[in-house]
């Protein structure tokens, strides 16, 4: 999935990178091309020279794509929405429509990834409205074409995989119709990969290995077959296998998988080949499963070291920038502090009230959350016999049955479903959905995921070292497929995050 943003947010930026006509332009390409990588800090301090020394709207434009680049390379994603804003300003001026539909893909991106998902749709509907005025029919589809994996995103958020299915085909289509795209293979293997995904959570392994096939035969014929994404189709290409049961093919992928991982030395595919290994020697090989369990943690530790390095030089020298505009305008020194001070006093009282009314929230739940015991309640039986779905007698027997489901836990299986629940229970399965609906007021679904939720909030609540585990942990240990969905879900039922909850938790032992 991270191949998949770095990829989107790039071809956003990729229609300024590599122009080199005048002395801008050499300082700007050799900023983009060399010092991006080998000194951000540099990189960083170049975009606001070139900022002055453009002498047009394009040229400055392009200085603050640059700048949100860098900014977001290193997670500093709020001054790199703010660098974007910028530049959106000095779009609409020229009424650039092909750079301005280009930077609210961007901001979509970014907001997506900061979790500010309703924002980032709004950026997005904008994205998508403006692509329709670029003048250039082939730019147009290509950028839209690419719009589409941002597009499949927002709904692989609601786990709405047929939709961001069809997106991804219509972007396949898309670029077909663009006769300038230099690497046409490429940028379609792309969203033939993500098709492949999103048919594996949909358990239909035959569409998802044709897909990665096809990915892999399109990547082959393009001119980037060594990217890391050849990585991601076989690791895809393996989890198929695995689902098939097929765990010699699907080792001889995760093999290979590793192989283009260690090659490129590319941490995001390092992180999902060492998770799905995690994941394939859960239950047969336990020194392997704790041998790459140790490699992906060194690795997450090791990245995240690196980009607070960076991150805290980055932020330093956005300060040090900031006060060396202020000693340039004396006069509105006080002005500037003012709105600073006041700036951080709002941010600190709303960070104080949400965190207060979190806490409320928090309170509440731990004082009412226990798992719903199925209790006969006489007033609330309909006594009307023409009204009743089932006899009231097998209705008391289905009730016992799942009283009885509830203690055994299997509800933390992640392939639980109403039929594999109903045949578990030896009960037709529109007789368990019914009694389900009655008592609980609420579908299958949303009772399961209670269940899983209470099961976590309990674990928490008792047992101090699950305080210590990673959210993707808790989700695997509740029997959610993903760390997100477990996210989503946990709010939903609980009011609040799972790590606001941690938190709270671990500094206020007592109440739990």
């Amino acid at each position: 999935m991270q191949l998949k943003n770095t990829l989107l947010l790039t071809f956003f930026l990729s229609f300024y990178f590599g122009h080199s006509q005048d002395a801008f332009d050499r300082i700007y390409t050799e900023t983009y091309q060399v010092l991006l990588s080998s000194n951000p800090k540099k990189a960083l301090s170049n975009t606001d020279y070139l900022y002055t020394l453009a002498k047009n709207n394009p040229d400055k434009i392009k200085t603050r794509m640059l700048k949100a680049h860098i900014l977001y390379q290193y997670g500093i994603n709020n001054e790199a929405i703010n660098a974007l804003k910028q530049a959106d300003s000095l779009a609409l001026k020229g009424k650039d429509f092909a750079t301005l539909a280009k930077i609210y893909g961007f901001m979509a991106s970014l907001y997506r990834e900061s979790e500010i998902y309703e924002t980032g749709k709004i950026y997005l509907n904008k994205a998508v409205s403006i692509s329709k005025k670029i003048k250039d029919e082939s730019e147009m589809y290509r950028f839209q074409g690419n719009l589409s994996q941002e597009l499949a995103c927002y709904e692989l958020l609601d786990s709405n995989y047929s939709k961001a299915i069809l997106h991804l085909k219509k972007g396949i289509q898309l670029f077909e119709k663009a006769a300038s795209v230099s690497d046409k293979n490429y940028q379609i293997a792309i969203n033939d990969e993500l098709i492949a995904r999103n048919y594996l959570e949909l358990k239909k392994g035959d569409s998802a290995l044709y897909h990665y096939e096809k990915a892999e035969k399109e990547l082959q014929e393009s001119l980037s077959y060594d990217n890391p994404l050849k990585g991601f189709i076989y690791n895809g290409i393996a989890n198929v296998y695995v689902e098939m049961k097929n765990y010699k093919k699907a080792l001889s992928y995760y093999k290979k998988a590793e192989e283009v991982a260690e090659k490129s030395d590319y941490s995001a595919l390092k992180q999902e080949v060492y998770n799905s290994f995690m994941e394939f020697y859960k239950k047969t090989d336990s020194k392997k499963y704790i041998s790459y369990n140790e490699k992906n943690l060194k690795l997450t530790k090791a990245d995240n070291d690196n980009k607070k390095v960076i991150a805290d030089d980055l932020i330093r020298s956005i300060r040090k920038s900031h006060l060396q505009s202020q000693s340039e305008y004396q006069k509105h020194k006080l002005i500037i502090i003012g709105i600073c001070l006041f700036t951080v006093f709002i941010t600190v009282a709303l960070y104080a009230y949400k965190r207060k009314q979190d806490h409320k929230k928090i309170k509440a739940f731990i004082k009412n959350s226990k798992v719903d015991t199925i209790e006969e309640n006489e007033t609330e039986i309909k006594k009307d016999a023409s009204k009743e779905y089932m006899p009231e007698a097998t209705e008391k027997a289905i009730l016992e049955k799942i009283k009885e489901f509830e203690s055994s836990l299997s509800y933390l299986n992640k392939t639980l479903s109403l039929n594999s629940v109903a045949s578990e229970l030896n009960i037709n399965h529109r007789y368990l959905s019914y009694v389900i609906n009655k008592h609980k007021s609420k579908d299958f679904a949303g009772y399961i995921n209670e269940l899983r939720i209470d099961y976590i909030v309990d674990r928490l609540k008792n047992d101090p070292a699950y305080l210590k585990y990673k959210i993707s942990y808790l989700a695997d240990q509740a029997g959610f497929a993903s760390h997100s969905r477990f996210t989503i879900t946990f709010k939903k039922i609980t009011g609040v995050s799972p790590l606001a909850f941690i938190t709270y938790l671990q500094n206020n032992n007592e109440v739990a």
